[in-house]
């Protein structure tokens, strides 16, 4: 009997999808074999190939790559083309990975897209079992990716956003065929797997440019700014640089959701008066990457007017980025898990929330630097609640956390408790607050995942 048979609900679906993710197998690189493109390239070729009937928009980046493709989504739906997005992970909910127009994929096309792609996984499989040098087993990973570009084909989507998963180069999206491509910027993160300096990591990010095709390099860092730039030009790719190219100025600095008084291309004065939708200073050079991605879609022939960028900019949300939950003590969700998106969180804090009482839960994954984003957010806060998120092995022990912020701050210990269970946590930092305090929910997308739902209810 085939294995399709038995995905008959949502749970039998997610449970068969879970039981491909393999971290360790999908990101191992100390083996030639295990994380090229072959596997998802004999995948895709068993389905027909969905990616190839796709124009896509193919965003990397250590940071912001998320931001970005929702800013693009957005848009490019409010100018009246049906539009594909795929993202990871998600937060609640499976579906949350393939929007259409920004709507989630029903839990009733999931179970039988799934279905549909059974039979060339299995075949997959048999082909691993007739041989032992490849693992051709497809990974949770290339399930979704493969899922992604057939759910955007079934709905015959105008165009699709798609998200870099890990790195760039060796991804399971770097499939695609894209019309442009960008890169938000680079930091450390998943040193391991990408390489242990920011020019490596570049060089894997930039692994997407495609010969020919336009991409927009967000990176203004010397070192991995000038990798992408060199491998840009080995491909005659057009290149827009955030360094140099896209000029951004600021508006007002203290509203919560930044302003963008001018941007200019190449000199010329493009658009002004812009609003971007999803909170944070950083957010301007999100969209100034986002704003170089439309130029070129204006250039091949997009019919998006200012009006519709100005409306889909400001309005864009993104969930889990500094997502403020008007309750008492209000709320702030943020996925920040690495350095770079800490110290982003910290400035925001600061900036926008001088003066008022601050409480953190937080939970780390153990691939990220725990101890540098411990070490940023820390001294910020009244109360810390280390704790661990509970769907995924991958949490850090709240007391590995507790021992980084008592090196980090030695005057800390009274302010500092842990509490594994996350719901306990939250509701600790519930007792610890009052009603003109913020409670700070961060570090990782797992964490947000477990709790976003119970802020929401918070508001109501």
């Amino acid at each position: 009997m085939s294995s399709n048979s038995h995905i008959q609900t949502y749970a039998d679906a997610q449970a068969f999808l879970f039981s491909r993710f393999d971290l360790e197998r999908t990101m191992n690189t100390s083996s030639p074999d295990t994380f090229k493109l072959d596997r998802m390239k004999q995948l895709a070729e068993l389905l027909g190939n969905p990616q190839r009937k796709i124009k896509a928009i193919h965003i990397a980046g250590t940071k912001g790559k998320g931001s970005v493709s929702s800013m693009v989504s957005k848009i490019l739906t409010e100018a009246g083309y049906t539009t594909g997005l795929f993202t990871s992970p998600h937060l609640e909910h499976l579906g949350q990975r393939f929007c259409i127009d920004g709507t989630p994929c029903s839990e009733e096309s999931l179970i039988r897209m799934l279905r549909e792609i059974m039979p060339a996984v299995e075949e997959m499989d048999q082909r691993d079992a007739l041989q032992s040098d490849i693992d051709l087993k497809p990974t949770f990973f290339e399930i979704t990716t493969a899922l992604a570009f057939m759910y955007f084909c079934e709905v015959e989507a105008d165009i699709a956003v798609v998200e870099v998963g890990l790195g760039g180069r060796l991804d399971s999206t770097n499939i695609c065929d894209p019309i442009v491509t960008a890169i938000t910027n680079i930091g450390l993160d998943h040193t391991d797997i990408l390489g242990n300096t920011l020019e490596l990591i570049a060089r894997e990010k930039a692994g997407i440019i495609k010969t020919g095709v336009p991409v927009i390099n967000g990176c203004t860092v010397d070192g991995p700014q000038q990798e992408i730039e060199q491998i840009a030009a080995q491909r005659q790719a057009p290149l827009l640089t955030l360094a140099q190219d896209i000029m951004i100025e600021s508006g007002n600095v203290k509203t919560m959701q930044p302003q963008i008084e001018s941007v200019s291309i190449h000199g010329k004065l493009i658009w002004n008066n812009l609003t971007v939708g999803i909170p944070g200073q950083h957010q301007i050079n999100n969209a100034a990457v986002c704003l170089g991605i439309i130029h070129e879609l204006q250039k091949l022939g997009y019919s998006l007017d200012d009006q519709v960028i100005q409306s889909g900019l400001s309005t864009v949300r993104c969930a889990g980025r500094l997502e403020l939950i008007n309750a008492q003590p209000q709320i702030l969700l943020d996925v920040a898990h690495n350095p770079n998106s800490a110290k982003a969180l910290a400035d925001f804090l600061i900036h926008h929330f001088p003066k008022t009482k601050l409480h953190l839960v937080l939970s780390c994954s153990q691939d990220k630097k725990y101890d540098e984003i411990v070490e940023l957010l820390a001294p910020l806060f009244h109360s810390i609640t280390f704790t661990k998120y509970t769907k995924n092995p991958r949490a850090v022990e709240p007391q590995l956390l507790f021992d980084s912020a008592a090196t980090a701050c030695n005057n800390l210990a009274s302010r500092i408790q842990t509490e594994p269970n996350p719901e306990a946590a939250f509701s600790q930092a519930l007792e610890n607050a009052d009603g003109d305090d913020l409670i700070v929910v961060t570090g990782s997308f797992y964490l947000i995942a477990e709790l976003r739902s119970r802020a929401l209810r918070l508001s109501s």
